[in-house]
């Protein structure tokens, strides 16, 4: 809760997150969890549920802690007590360049910068500080770490992953669940945020699980004393991932040449880890206009990063992580 000590940096997060001594443990995901891709509030509900809140607690604080790091400053618009929440609020939409500018300005001049994002992960057990890396475990269950990082499979993508070609070995590609993607052109409001948005529908996701690459968001922000690499290595990377992406289409029968890239931004997203929509848009489906206001196309992406980039070139820097932003 606001006003609560802040966790020494670098310390490992609580092993029960929120709960109270004696709080009976989370429960581990069901087998139908599991085996499919939860798509949609399906994880914020189970894990949020289980917790006792819809969103992390957070410090409410003026200035900076005393390591440098920038501490959020909320103003608790619609209720507000997490970086998460107060993004929705004040940017119910995100999903061009601009408001991708804006949330990336709001984070940095108003919400503690990806420093508070971090602490916000850490302290829901998000990430492993003693690697500055996404974990793995059931709990909390965060699906695409773990098919990036190979310790859950999905059957049948085998082919699917040989499509990525030279880029296999640094993503991974993705499915819905099936019947995600049979219902794809449904109308029932009931499934809307939940089915593929196209008739074609994949996710591609990283191998390298340091945690800058878990959202938009961040990339290129995360301080170098939290594992961030900077924006030159941000903009690489995104430029990887639409090469990865086009490369799959490429091979991959039935595809047209009108596909979008998108990201869901911190705030807007529901998986605390990277996927990337790859969306054959010859086929939307109704899913595709229920979830526009939070498809944040990769162009759109790349094209801040490298106007910061530029900024951090022209003022003098080479475009590397801050160790205290």
């Amino acid at each position: 809760p606001p006003g609560r000590a802040r966790r020494e940096r670098g310390a490992p997060a609580p092993s029960t997150p929120g709960r109270a001594a004696g709080a009976a443990a989370m429960p581990e995901p069901t087998a139908a969890q599991s085996s499919g891709l939860f798509f949609g509030s399906t994880i914020d509900s189970w894990f949020s549920a289980w917790l006792g809140t819809s969103s992390t607690q957070v410090n409410v604080n003026d200035g900076t802690e005393s390591d440098g790091h920038k501490v959020s400053t909320l103003t608790s618009a619609e209720g507000a007590t997490s970086i998460k929440d107060e993004l929705i609020a004040r940017i119910p939409r995100i999903n061009d360049a601009a408001s991708y500018r804006k949330a990336r300005y709001l984070l940095q001049t108003e919400l503690g910068g990806a420093s508070g994002v971090g602490d916000e992960l850490t302290f829901s057990g998000f990430i492993d500080t003693t690697k500055w890396q996404l974990t793995t475990n059931k709990a909390p269950f965060n699906i695409f770490a773990r098919l990036g990082s190979g310790c859950q499979l999905q059957e049948g993508m085998e082919k699917e992953q040989k499509a990525l070609g030279s880029y296999a070995s640094k993503f991974v590609i993705c499915r819905n669940k099936p019947e995600h993607d049979l219902y794809w052109d449904t109308t029932d409001e009931t499934w809307a945020s939940k089915v593929s948005m196209s008739l074609r529908h994949r996710f591609l996701t990283t191998k390298d699980l340091s945690w800058e690459w878990f959202n938009a968001l961040v990339f290129g922000l995360v301080p170098s004393d939290m594992g961030g690499h900077g924006l030159k290595v941000a903009v690489n990377e995104v430029e990887a991932m639409k090469a990865a992406a086009m490369q799959y289409v490429s091979n991959s029968p039935g595809w047209s040449k009108n596909v979008g890239m998108f990201f869901n931004v911190f705030g807007h997203n529901n998986v605390n880890s990277l996927f990337l929509h790859i969306i054959d848009l010859s086929t939307p489906g109704p899913s595709f206009k229920k979830q526009a206001h939070k498809n944040c196309s990769l162009d759109d992406v790349l094209k801040v990063l490298r106007e910061e980039l530029e900024k951090s070139v022209a003022a003098g820097g080479a475009g590397a992580a801050s160790a205290n932003p």
